[in-house]
């Protein structure tokens, strides 16, 4: 079926949802590649939409039509008669195309043209997405920041922060800034600039986000778009999306593709296909909230003073238990100061390119038993020196540091209660953009350092001095100048050195949970 009359036929069929699938396909191609038929049929749409809402007047709305039909019949002469709804339609759908009408047409057609756009602009003004939660955000349309927690149809603009948004049928949307995109309706969103994810349930199939270079059809998935100087990524999570490349009035239907879960495209402007990427799980915040995980339970069953899951929060850092929480450092930068972590949820992102600058607890647990126990998970992004991780150490209080050294191996320094300091370094380079879990333990014997489950060095060393409430940084120093590039994940502090048995279980557990979680 390729006759531009055949296809005309098909209109009617779209619009009383009488088309086969077969048909559909073929309509799509059609109008893909002809904008004329394009047009007509927009033109069309418009007329049926605009009659369905005819079929839906008022009484009043009815009355007013007939006054204008009678003013239009004594126009037309010897014609004189009132034309319903059903018999417009058929005038106007008869020949599947727009031709002459008659002043009692035109006349009722204006009206209800004039109604219709009237409800269409109260609808325009309706929510298509709600802001669900948000961190630190900066949610500006037209300059202004918006009020209220409903988004309508029109340009924002996400200048700091995070937010997450629900659209129609289930749909989550999450964002970080810097952001630009079109709530487009409450199943569409244009993505400007900026980065995206998407979690779409079975209901909400068909969601779609367009960008300059693509248009990404969701089949009820969770993804991702990263929209950056004429170039956007699609990574997709689980489930199924269709990419169509190329700019809006111009996308081919052969050169559409369809991505599955762990697969990811990159689409460049002007290239005419999307060119295969390897998928990164870690570049997208894809949740908020920090999930039950079996490595949390299990940590809390080693009874730490004091555990930091880095939790998406706005400035706090949040403890379990709360009252040893703290703060996020900020500074101007691209990016939010979380990320994603290790497992879902956040992280504590810290480095140049960021606004995050670490974080501070002024309120630690006391150490003061002579033995110590610190494990965290941490990621590199890009190679430093004196980079912090955690430490207490200031002049001469406090009693622990975890930080790579100018070997770009991660080392441990503790002072211990007689007043020396003693230097450990790990076993390797820690190698970027991978989660590396550490384990530094001191049981006033023996200081150790494990990797990934691994003990990778030990030395002598007698009991750490007492420290009861030092200030704690995470990524950074006292003096700002050991700041950590990456991200920092899941830091636990114990009055008590772990055993090899305990942090092998540890670092297992955490292995389960990323091949769930990945």
């Amino acid at each position: 079926m390729s006759d531009t009359t055949e296809i005309r036929r098909l209109f009617l069929s779209y619009t009383r949802s009488e088309i086969s699938a077969e048909q559909l396909e073929v309509l799509e191609s059609a109008l893909r590649t002809d904008p004329d038929l394009r047009r007509e049929f927009i033109e069309y749409l418009n007329i049926d939409s605009g009659l369905g809402q005819l079929a839906a007047l008022s009484r009043r709305d009815l009355e007013q039509i007939e006054a204008l039909e009678r003013n239009a019949s004594a126009l037309d002469g010897a014609r004189g008669e009132v034309i319903s709804a059903s018999s417009m339609r058929s005038a106007v759908y008869g020949s599947h195309s727009i031709g002459l009408i008659s002043p009692v047409v035109a006349a009722t057609l204006f009206l209800m043209t004039f109604i219709w756009f009237a409800r269409a602009r109260e609808k325009a003004a309706v929510s298509v997405a709600t802001i669900v939660s948000q961190v630190d955000a900066s949610l500006l349309n037209g300059g202004k920041p918006i009020s209220g927690i409903e988004l309508t149809p029109c340009r924002y603009e996400l200048n700091r922060g995070l937010v997450h948004l629900a659209f129609g049928d289930g749909v989550m949307v999450y964002l970080e800034a810097p952001a630009s995109f079109d709530a487009a309706s409450d199943k569409r969103v244009v993505l400007h600039s900026g980065r995206l994810s998407a979690s779409v349930p079975r209901k909400g199939i068909g969601f779609t986000v367009e960008t300059p270079e693509v248009e990404v059809v969701d089949f009820g998935t969770e993804f991702s778009v990263d929209v950056q100087s004429g170039t956007s990524e699609v990574h997709v999570f689980d489930g199924l999306v269709r990419v169509h490349p190329g700019v809006s009035n111009e996308r081919a239907a052969l050169r559409s593709v369809d991505l599955q879960a762990f697969q990811a495209v990159r689409i460049t402007e002007g290239a005419m296909d999307p060119e295969s990427i390897s998928i990164e799980t870690d570049r997208f915040i894809r949740n908020f909230d920090e999930p039950r995980l079996n490595y949390a339970l299990y940590m809390n069953q080693l009874s730490p003073l004091a555990f930091y899951r880095m939790a998406i929060r706005d400035y706090g850092l949040v403890s379990e238990p709360r009252g040893y929480a703290g703060f996020v450092l900020t500074g101007e930068g691209k990016r939010p100061p979380h990320a994603k972590g290790v497992f879902a949820g956040g992280s504590l992102r810290v480095g140049v390119d960021s606004v995050g600058r670490g974080a501070r607890v002024d309120s630690p647990p006391a150490l003061n038993t002579g033995q110590l126990s610190l494990t965290a998970f941490v990621y590199l992004e890009e190679q430093v020196e004196n980079a912090s991780v955690a430490t207490n150490l200031g002049g001469s209080r406090g009693n622990f540091a975890v930080f790579i050294g100018e070997s770009g191996m991660l080392e441990a320094t503790v002072r211990t209660g007689d007043g020396d300091v003693s230097t450990m370094t790990g076993g390797s380079v820690l190698p970027l953009k991978t989660w590396r879990h550490i384990v530094l333990t001191a049981d006033a014997e023996q200081l150790r350092f494990y990797e990934d489950g691994k003990l990778v060095a030990s030395e002598p060393c007698a009991a750490i001095a007492a420290s009861d409430s030092e200030t704690i940084w995470f990524g950074t120093d006292a003096g700002v100048t050991q700041v950590w590039d990456g991200r920092i994940d899941e830091v636990a502090l114990f009055d008590r050195a772990l055993n090899e048995e305990e942090i092998v279980l540890l670092y297992q557990t955490a292995q389960e949970e990323l091949a769930r979680s990945q």
